[in-house]
């Protein structure tokens, strides 16, 4: 049985939550580059020496925040009991879900894939993307027959690195390509590769 927790620890990691929240909402204010520390202090109502006693510096603070939302949107595709069937209407409907979380936390994610992006949290983002991916596939391919062609490390490194610049690209720029119409693009890409790189006629349906 799990024991619990003291009244100290509840109220510190209430203290650590409320500082997490309060960076949230100051950064869709005001933008991760013009928020300092003792603008998430003061939401937050807590002096910067409780801020320090949590968090080495805001990255760390934000690469919390992300991390997060991070574990809330996996757990959502892959959490339950049994796993969804692995084909190509899941991996649309999951890359749609990713894209449209993207776009919904849009302030966060150029935070970490945009052209001004953090460098820490640029290689927080790749790190958690890359071992995701990678479980998923090694979860996938575990039980067939037949090995894959390539280890699953380095298709999980492909993956992640088309994903996080196809996601600076569409959300830095109004491409007109609805998260459903990237996800479709997105998949047969993956799947099939680009083709011929110059005059194909093919389109995602």
């Amino acid at each position: 049985m799990a024991r619990k927790p003291t009244r100290h620890e509840q109220r510190k990691a209430a203290t650590h939550q409320s500082l997490i929240d309060a960076a949230r909402a100051i950064i869709v204010e005001k933008g991760y580059n013009n928020v300092e520390i003792l603008d998430i202090t003061e939401r937050a109502d807590v002096s910067k020496a409780t801020f320090y006693k949590h968090f080495p510096n805001k990255e760390e603070c934000v690469r919390q925040l992300m991390h997060q939302g991070f574990d809330a949107l996996v757990d959502e595709l892959l959490g339950g009991e049994q796993l969804p069937p692995f084909n190509q209407e899941w991996v649309v409907f999951s890359l749609g879900r990713v894209l449209r979380w993207a776009d919904d936390n849009r302030e966060f994610l150029l935070i970490m894939v945009g052209g001004a992006a953090s460098s820490r949290l640029n290689v927080f983002g790749r790190n958690y993307m890359s071992r995701i991916t990678e479980r998923m596939i090694v979860q996938r391919l575990e039980n067939r027959e037949i090995p894959p062609r390539y280890p699953a490390r380095v298709q999980a490194q492909v993956i992640t690195g088309v994903l996080i610049q196809m996601l600076g690209w569409w959300l830095e720029n109004d491409t007109g390509y609805s998260a459903e119409y990237m996800a479709r693009m997105l998949a047969d890409i993956l799947q099939n590769g680009l083709g011929t790189l110059v005059g194909s006629e093919h389109r995602a349906s």
